[in-house]
């Protein structure tokens, strides 16, 4: 399985806020899966994709180190030249999910951001499936503290003749996200090392603790919450 790490920390890249909520549709705003885990049944795409629903509980549990901030999954026949050639499929369930630190701390950190996502990718590389993942570092708002840190966006997609092909590669992709992540700790993160990216202690750079929603784009938004 193919698995890349982006880091889009340049201006125009998408940002997240925490919490968030959808300047089109009040319906659609940031749930604390943490404090509410039983909110995790009531969205759409947990009651019929029941291995997103086991991936958010395991995210959201009381001892794991992350929490979840926002997700979507779809279905399209539309593909990209290049996923076209990689997979010779007609049809792909992609999906985001975005991945935060429980611990205030390291979210401010860019360094266990990097850290978590070479974790995933040596988890996931291994995967035999026909599937895709980025884990794509970016910028987040905090406005409990009023800082900016960092979070982790993953795209999961998945490839098959039909729909019910694509359905069952993505949902074995995050089975075995849901393995990865399960073995994680705030410890190992903390401890481990930087790889490939060296010594870094870099910090969110400053800038007022402004709403995104006034930039015009700058916030991804899902059909759910997480």
């Amino acid at each position: 399985m193919r698995v890349e790490i982006l880091q889009e920390l340049g201006p125009d890249d998408a940002r997240l806020e925490i919490p968030w909520a959808s300047a089109d549709d009040p319906t659609l705003a940031y749930i604390d899966l943490k404090t509410f885990p039983d909110h995790a049944e009531k969205l759409d795409e947990c009651r019929s994709r029941p291995a997103l629903g086991s991936l958010l509980r395991a995210i959201n549990r009381p001892d794991s180190p992350l929490r979840s901030a926002k997700c979507h999954v779809w279905i399209t026949h539309e593909l990209a030249e290049e996923e076209r050639w990689d997979f010779d499929f007609p049809v792909k369930i992609g999906s985001y999910l975005d991945l935060l630190f429980d611990s205030p701390d390291l979210n401010e950190s860019l360094a266990p951001h990097l850290r978590l996502a070479e974790e995933i990718e040596r988890g996931m590389k291994e995967t035999r499936l026909q599937a895709q993942m980025d884990i794509a570092v970016r910028r987040c708002l905090f406005h409990a503290q009023e800082n900016w840190g960092y979070y982790l966006t993953l795209f999961v997609h998945a490839y098959g003749a039909t729909e019910n092909e694509a359905e069952a590669a993505w949902t074995l992709a995050l089975l075995n996200l849901r393995e990865v992540l399960d073995g994680l700790t705030e410890e190992s993160v903390n401890a481990g090392g930087l790889g490939r990216w060296g010594s870094t202690n870099q910090k969110a750079s400053l800038e007022p603790a402004e709403s995104l929603a006034g930039r015009g784009g700058g916030l991804e938004e899902g059909n759910q919450t997480a």
